[in-house]
């Protein structure tokens, strides 16, 4: 009889200590998930920080400097009437445009961007995209970006063509492809002309 308590004792003793052991088990995941929300939190705001100060980088030129911001004015109405000077100083400024934005489509994609923040930053760049010769310069430069923001030029472009907007209009009657290079001037930039789009795929890099 004692042996038989003794027995019924040491299994009530194992099995609390089963349980001990899972509840420990549990409040540790629990701790660790907590820690790994508070990571994330911590990374996407400091994503956030960075994201908005490039912004402002970009920015703060503009607002600073009325010659830089008369120039890119001109150079966005008109880019073909800019010297080779200017020329080189419009593709600086249009590569470090594009890739801030590829930057925000890398952020996101990884995880570290929200979506909310995601949305507003592709609302700002679609705006962009409005303007056609930020599209024209894309077009003749996708080869010096990721695959990944040429799908998203790509998607904005098909969301401004179904808007009727012109020149997105003309690039998916073309064939609305992103990844070669393409112009989407007209063949005497008048009105009404036929536009000039040779695709001609860019050699691999």
């Amino acid at each position: 009889m004692n042996f038989d308590i003794l027995g019924n004792l040491g299994e009530f003793i194992g099995a609390l200590g089963v349980v001990l052991s899972l509840l420990l088990v549990a409040r540790q995941m629990r701790l660790g998930h907590e820690q790994t929300r508070r990571n994330t939190r911590s990374v996407r705001a400091a994503t956030f920080n960075s994201m908005v100060e490039n912004s402002i980088r970009l920015l703060e030129h503009l607002f600073r400097d009325r010659e830089l911001a008369d120039f890119l004015a001109r150079a966005a109405d008109d880019p073909a009437s800019l010297t080779p000077g200017e020329q080189l100083r419009w593709d600086s400024y249009m590569t470090a445009i594009y890739r801030h934005f590829g930057n925000l489509v890398y952020q996101r994609e990884t995880g570290a961007m929200e979506e909310k923040m995601w949305d507003s930053y592709r609302r700002s760049f679609k705006d962009h995209l409005r303007t056609e010769p930020w599209v024209a310069w894309y077009l003749d430069h996708p080869h010096l970006f990721d695959h990944r923001l040429a799908d998203e030029v790509r998607s904005m472009l098909e969301e401004l063509a179904g808007e009727g907007v012109p020149h997105a209009v003309e690039w998916k009657a073309a064939g609305g492809r992103v990844g070669f290079k393409a112009s989407i001037a007209s063949e005497d930039g008048g009105p009404g002309s036929v536009p000039r789009w040779p695709l001609h795929p860019l050699p691999p890099d």
